[in-house]
């Protein structure tokens, strides 16, 4: 178009299409929707747990953090401090919480200090649900022998057929009354994290509605 037709485009156009860092700003901005793209693609699955919630939140930090500098708008660093501030949004220790109670992640990466504010969490919640000192205590050593992947806890899961909450209620190593990091992870594992389900639900009520009306 530059050569064969310049008139069609403006003068600010010309200029920002000829720029160096043009084909270069395309490139990263091409890079970040892909991912973002498979992001929220991954997170509107029925089965999508805050973990996986999380996982996703880390890949596209990693996109982000790989993207090249651009000289004259700096379009990395205004997603890093765009990703910053939605990232202080979040409840991050419920997140962690329930990366950790995830049987194919569990808790893989994280500092053991991250460890402890998410075990200090745990408690918190057990107690909230009813559960008293001495059964926390056996709740935090559950966990421990979870994220450890002792025998007991050791049972296979598949990541393309496998759902988080049958693990859980197949797993009984203790009796059903002892089994206080089973009860906390379905609890945790529950929670949908976005509300994909309920838009469904109003675009077909809402399209219902108007054909009703229409006839």
């Amino acid at each position: 178009i530059l050569d064969e037709s310049p008139e069609k485009l403006s003068a600010d156009i010309s200029e920002l299409i000829q720029s160096r860092s043009f084909f270069t700003n395309v490139e990263a901005v091409n890079t970040l929707l892909g991912t973002v793209k498979s992001v929220v693609k991954s997170l509107e699955f029925k089965t999508t747990t805050f973990a996986d919630c999380f996982v996703e939140l880390i890949k596209l930090s990693q996109k982000i953090k790989s993207l090249p500098p651009v000289s004259d708008y700096d379009f990395k660093y205004q997603c890093v401090e765009r990703f910053n501030k939605r990232w202080k949004e979040f409840d991050i220790q419920l997140y962690l919480l329930a990366y950790i109670f995830h049987p194919h992640y569990r808790g893989k990466g994280l500092r053991l200090t991250v460890l402890r504010n998410v075990y200090i969490l745990a408690m918190k919640i057990w107690i909230n649900m009813g559960g008293g000192e001495l059964s926390s205590a056996d709740l935090i050593s559950q966990i421990q022998s979870f994220y450890l992947r002792k025998e007991e806890y050791n049972i296979p899961f598949s990541t393309n057929k496998g759902d988080v909450l049958t693990w859980w209620l197949l797993c009984n190593p203790v009796r059903s009354e002892e089994n206080h990091i089973q009860k906390l992870a379905l609890k945790i594992l529950a929670i949908t994290p976005h509300n994909a389900g309920c838009e469904r639900v109003f675009s077909v009520l809402g399209w219902f509605a108007n054909q009703r009306r229409t006839k």
